[in-house]
């Protein structure tokens, strides 16, 4: 009896196993969730739509050394600008940071990827991130990328898209924009201006108007409307746009910005700027007594600043003959 039974018991399990497993088979494809189709191949290749960051309006980096907020002056978004960087200082950004950004992100490796969720942001640091860079297109459209830990150990590095719900494991950036300085992104030139997206220029002396150009209709107009030579406005523009500032007041203390901004209350000149991107006003005054603890030169020094008198820098006076230029100049 027992040789009988054995047979027929396994046999019953088997069946019963097999039924089981038969119904999860039918749970799963009936009421499994459905999830996006993902390309692989393109987020190993590069998840960064890079084609849209070809024409860009604004972008603004965020390191340990701070925030740092740059214009392009192209109209149609051209990455070769000029890109006018408007904080924390105003100095022209160095013609190939911008272009060098795009191109350093258009080669990046991804190892791995990983879902977007609040532990995973924690664990990667990218709750707190080493590197943000929010990009504006010449669209208004914004890309956030950050970057979080950056592993010594294995080289790598973790990066996060504000279009994506991913995180991913990628090597390390080319440009280390995460320790980029002041010094690594700005040239000395303060202005950063392109004629073609210029529609007007105006230059005061203790609000006073000494010069106005304004384009109109493919032509150069000065502030009665009269004609100016375009070769004449181009080397106006290309020598006020070769200001160089020598020295940067940064780190300033209470006191210290105290009567630096007291100092620009009383401008010599303001340059206003009217373009694509909107109104720039920026002030000039002539440093007329000593700031303690800074060291500058008594006479023949000027201070350079934008109208919110955040930051200052230092300009020689000799620079500003070109404030002098008058519109019969320019006929």
């Amino acid at each position: 009896m027992k040789a009988y039974l054995r047979p027929s018991l396994s046999t019953s399990l088997v069946i019963f196993f097999f039924f089981i497993l038969l119904f999860l088979g039918l749970f799963a494809e009936v009421f499994e969730s459905q999830t996006p189709e993902v390309d692989l191949a393109q987020i190993y290749a590069n998840p960064i739509p890079i084609d849209e960051l070809q024409s860009l309006k604004s972008l603004r980096i965020t390191n340990k050394h701070g925030n740092f907020f740059m214009e392009n002056t192209h109209p149609d978004g051209n990455l070769n600008g000029p890109w006018q960087l408007t904080e924390p200082l105003a100095l022209k950004v160095k013609d190939e940071v911008v272009r060098k950004i795009i191109e350093s992100l258009n080669v990046i490796r991804v190892r791995n990827f990983h879902r977007l969720e609040p532990i995973n942001l924690r664990s990667f640091s990218l709750d707190n991130p080493t590197l943000s860079m929010l990009f504006t297109t010449d669209r208004d459209k914004d890309f956030e990328i950050k970057i979080g830990l950056i592993n010594p150990i294995d080289n790598s590095a973790y990066l996060s898209l504000s279009s994506q719900d991913q995180i991913y494991q990628i090597d390390p950036l080319e440009m280390a924009l995460e320790t980029y300085d002041l010094s690594e992104i700005v040239e000395s030139k303060v202005l950063a201006i392109n004629m073609d997206s210029l529609t007007s220029l105006e230059v005061y002396g203790q609000n006073q108007l000494l010069l106005k150009i304004m384009s109109k209709d493919g032509e150069w107009l000065d502030q009665a409307g009269g004609k100016l030579t375009e070769t004449k406005v181009r080397n106006f523009l290309e020598r006020l746009t070769s200001l160089k500032s020598f020295s940067i007041l940064d780190n300033l203390s209470p006191e210290q910005k105290n009567i630096m901004v007291k100092t620009m209350d009383t401008p010599s000149f303001s340059i206003r700027i009217i373009s694509n991107q909107g109104v720039r006003n920026y002030l000039i005054a002539e440093m007329k007594g000593s700031v303690p603890g800074l060291t500058i030169p008594p006479k023949n020094i000027f201070a350079f600043s934008t109208e919110e008198k955040q930051s200052f820098i230092l300009i020689e006076k000799e620079q500003l003959k070109i404030l002098s230029t008058r519109s019969i100049e320019l006929k």
